[in-house]
């Protein structure tokens, strides 16, 4: 008797700490499932955004690729700047979108509206985008400004250091806004080091510069 009544009391007990923390127990199990679900769910969207904005890159790239000699028809232009448009529209977050914006700025260059490449470029700035990306956007953006007689403002962009393998186009595009703002001293040191950052060899029209600066000076 002493033991069914032990097995009554501990029976008991479990039925106490059920009607106490047994509805407690049963929302944390269903909200940790709940939480792993959600998380699959929210991975499996990721996938799925990154698959549709490659399929519109790689439609894009095809909608842009030319014959050597040749240069990109109208039509085919402005197929390749809406599939750019709707990746950036659709698809902000990711690089794809990053990438096409660049190209937008560029094509906007090729039709001389700097305006246009401008906004591109500030836009995929915006974004915060990885630190190789963002370097090269800088250089770009820099470039466009100084074509719009905006060298102080390009110079803010030409103060950090140049992506690997940019370096030579980085110190020429700085040593082209000193030059610009009449900063004559830095212009030549920032070309100096644009050459000794070449490793392509002799850049002709970088010499050029160099020439013309010492012209100046005599």
């Amino acid at each position: 008797m002493t033991e069914l009544r032990t097995e009554e009391e501990q029976i008991e007990v479990i039925k106490n700490w059920w009607k106490e923390n047994g509805r407690s127990t049963v929302f944390g199990v269903l909200a940790a499932i709940a939480i792993v679900l959600g998380w699959r769910g929210w991975q499996q969207s990721i996938q799925n955004a990154a698959e549709q904005a490659s399929v519109l890159y790689q439609n894009m790239q095809a909608a842009i690729v030319v014959q050597p000699g040749q240069t990109l028809d109208e039509e085919k232009r402005k197929t390749a700047e809406h599939l750019a448009g709707q990746l950036k529209t659709d698809f902000g977050d990711l690089a794809y979108a990053q990438y096409a914006a660049l190209w937008l700025a560029k094509s906007a260059v090729e039709t001389g509206n700097l305006s246009l490449a401008q906004t591109e470029l500030e836009w995929v700035l915006e974004r915060k985008p990885m630190e190789g990306i963002a370097r090269i956007t800088e250089l770009r953006l820099a470039r466009v400004l100084l074509a719009q007689d905006k060298a102080e403002e390009a110079l803010k962009y030409l103060n950090k250091e140049p992506a690997e393998g940019f370096q030579a186009s980085y110190y020429e595009v700085k040593g082209d806004v000193y030059e610009a703002m009449g900063r004559t001293d830095e212009a030549r040191e920032a070309y100096t080091k644009a050459g000794s950052s070449s490793q392509g060899g002799q850049r002709p029209i970088l010499t050029m510069k160099l020439d013309n600066l010492a012209a100046e000076d005599n």
